[in-house]
């Protein structure tokens, strides 16, 4: 193999187009659900579908490495946290269009924190294998972004000191920074290699994620969310980001 081969076989570069995609996509997404009556169903159905989408491409991959030590099992846990998120969405929309009941909270909860566990084991399962030791830098991360991100949420919250959409916020809060803390040690492991992109694209939608988590949980201590509200488009831009570094991954290998 000549030498000026090796480095177009490593080079895995971000789709700068697809990111605009993304971005156009959930900005015309917004613009169109506060533009028209009835839109609830609409943004339903569009936040279950992303999810979907993501659980599917997740399997897929997790097939294609079967029989593999670590992509397989990865997969498929990443796969899984999105069917949860999925059967979030999916029983929010029982409780609200169906049933005429308020689904904040409600049991659809056990499934969105289910999805932080999920992703904890995926991101666990890439990093024990390729980088068994934690360094005293990988500690660092992983323990200072969950104290930034909830200390930021109390900072924001702390006058409802004591009700509980308080406590109740910073339980996921806690749980979505700690996927990622994990995540950008993931990303500082896998720096340079084949899936460098894909796991810096990764880390892109998981704090995009965790921005939406933390400005939700805020809204809802001030009783000010609706569907219309600009931090879906930090979820939706969020999960096809994820997508997007899925497909990284499989055109990276």
């Amino acid at each position: 193999m000549s030498p000026e081969i090796v480095p177009d076989k490593l080079v895995s570069s971000i789709n700068y187009k697809i990111l605009a995609i993304i971005i156009g996509l959930v900005l015309g997404f917004h613009f169109l659900v506060n533009n028209t009556e009835e839109s609830d169903l609409l943004v339903y159905m569009f936040s279950m579908s992303i999810p979907a989408s993501v659980a599917i491409v997740g399997f897929i991959v997790a097939r294609r490495y079967t029989g593999t030590l670590v992509y397989a099992k990865a997969y498929n846990m990443l796969a899984i946290a999105f069917l949860f998120m999925l059967f979030a969405e999916f029983t929010y929309f029982i409780y609200e269009q169906w049933l005429d009941l308020e689904p904040y909270p409600s049991i659809a909860d056990v499934f969105f924190f289910m999805f932080y566990p999920m992703i904890v084991i995926y991101l666990i399962i890439n990093v024990r294998f390729f980088a068994p030791k934690l360094s005293k830098l990988g500690v660092l991360i992983i323990i200072s972004i969950p104290l930034i991100a909830t200390s930021t949420y109390l900072g924001l919250t702390i006058e409802d000191y004591g009700s509980f959409d308080f406590f109740y916020g910073i339980i996921f809060v806690a749980a979505s920074s700690a996927t990622l803390g994990l995540a950008i040690h993931a990303a500082s492991i896998f720096r340079g290699g084949l899936v460098g992109t894909a796991w810096l694209v990764l880390v892109l939608g998981i704090t995009i994620n965790l921005i939406g988590d933390v400005w939700y949980y805020y809204i809802e201590v001030i009783e000010s969310y609706s569907l219309g509200h600009p931090v879906n488009l930090c979820w939706y831009a969020a999960y096809l980001l994820i997508l997007y570094a899925l497909y990284k991954h499989k055109t990276s290998i």
